[in-house]
């Protein structure tokens, strides 16, 4: 191991210890992660800060905004009430969520939905006098979960390419439109079922101060009925807007949330003093200081280590079963700790290759490292969902582990008992 990897890893190890120390904000220790990359030399300012440039920064702050202006209204009790009644018991009440979840995420980002759904959340444990904290880390599994289940938009046409990367290493592609989508069915089945009927019974319950206006619950609206009117419209516009441009590609799925941000400024519903607060920095911190751990492993060489792991630990076994969950369960704990599509861009050629060489169908091991690295759902680290929801709830480390730990081999015995026989490898 040369001293760059050990320099990457020591950092990292670093930062998840302030973490857990729960003395400093989820953003601190991200940012304290990015600086001490770029200071041992192993990225430089371009690669550290890239993510601030990236298009879903602009989207979730915009977004942020968005729901900040919603959540002024009183369509949210109104909603609230409507699909969870007054008096519902807590799986009632998970059950209601997890409903407009599927909803949402069928045709939006899962930030966006979680950020969507946080202002009903805690609208309704405020009616209902229930803690948020039961609640909210279930809700970010199931958008973590759900989302791009739809071929839609960028999704529509990734199985050409996936097809064309397993052909340059001598496979044979076999995605179709309905691959992933039937693959993550019955995953995304299973872990409802699990947040509903058992996981928010073990959450940890303690009340919950909103981090910010768009998260908060909705009190008597301050204003003018055409405002109401106008953040209602604004709103349900910038949803149309999303999904316009996932399914026609027609143009950049930031500007329906741009637009939506600035008329929430426009027509008064947000005042221009409110909108910094209302941008989510601190997650936005989070999730692009953590991109720089990728970068770094790569620099490094740490993705070839990790890579030189996978070829040990599988040994000689000619088991593709085992061979499948080896795969998925490596690229699931390691995406709790780097960035989604960093696990997807380091394991993707592996398993192809792997796959290629003993003869089998690289579909399901393909597979695998795709589900696998976006089963981020045990750490605030994971994706940009996770931070959302980990600052929202105001959990622990510890807390936030144990609220997905259930969750997470759910999600993995469904694969296993699924995906191998839907596509098998030999």
């Amino acid at each position: 191991m040369n001293f760059g990897i050990a320099y990457v890893l020591a950092v990292y190890a670093f930062v998840v210890i302030l973490m857990c120390s729960n003395k400093f904000t989820i953003a601190t220790c991200a940012v304290t992660c990015a600086t001490l990359l770029m200071l041992g030399g192993v990225t430089n300012f371009s690669e550290t800060w890239a993510g601030l440039t990236n298009s879903s920064v602009i989207m979730m702050a915009s977004m942020f905004v968005v729901a900040a202006g919603l959540s002024k209204t009183s369509l949210l009790k109104k909603l609230s009430s409507n699909i969870i009644k007054p008096g519902s018991s807590d799986t009632k009440i998970m059950a209601g969520l997890a409903i407009i979840i599927f909803l949402l995420t069928s045709f939006t980002n899962g930030t966006n939905s979680l950020n969507i759904i946080l202002p009903i959340i805690f609208t309704v444990c405020a009616a209902q006098d229930r803690p948020a904290s039961k609640f909210i880390q279930n809700a970010a599994i199931l958008c973590q979960v759900w989302a791009g289940l739809l071929p839609l938009g960028g999704n529509a046409g990734s199985f050409n390419m996936l097809n064309q990367i397993i052909e340059s290493f001598g496979g044979v592609g076999e995605f179709n439109y309905f691959t992933q989508m039937l693959a993550k069915l019955p995953l995304g089945i299973a872990v409802m079922a699990a947040v509903i009927f058992v996981n928010h019974r073990f959450a940890p319950s303690f009340s919950v101060e909103p981090v910010q206006a768009s998260t908060g619950p909705a009190k008597a609206s301050t204003l003018t009925p055409m405002q109401e009117k106008l953040a209602t419209v604004i709103f349900a516009g910038t949803i149309l807007g999303l999904v316009i441009s996932s399914v026609t590609g027609a143009f950049d799925s930031t500007l329906p949330c741009l637009i939506g941000a600035l008329l929430m400024v426009y027509c008064g519903i947000l005042k221009p003093r409110e909108v910094p607060n209302n941008m989510g920095i601190s997650v936005i911190l989070c999730s692009v200081c953590m991109i720089p751990i990728g970068t770094a492993l790569v620099n490094t060489g740490g993705d070839k280590l990790i890579a030189d792991a996978i070829d040990t630990l599988l040994g000689g076994t000619r088991s593709s079963f085992i061979v499948l969950g080896v795969f998925y369960l490596i690229s699931a704990v390691l995406t709790q700790i780097m960035y989604n599509s960093t696990v997807l861009n380091i394991f993707r050629p592996l398993a192809i290759i792997t796959a290629v060489s003993r003869g089998w169908n690289p579909t399901a091991l393909v597979l695998a490292v795709s589900i696998g690295s976006s089963a981020a759902m045990l750490t605030p680290m994971a994706s940009n969902v996770t931070a959302l929801g980990f600052n929202s709830g105001k959990y622990t480390m510890k807390q936030y582990l144990k609220g997905g730990i259930f969750v997470f081999f759910v999600e993995f015995i469904a694969f296993m008992a699924t995906v191998p026989f839907m596509f098998p490898l030999v």
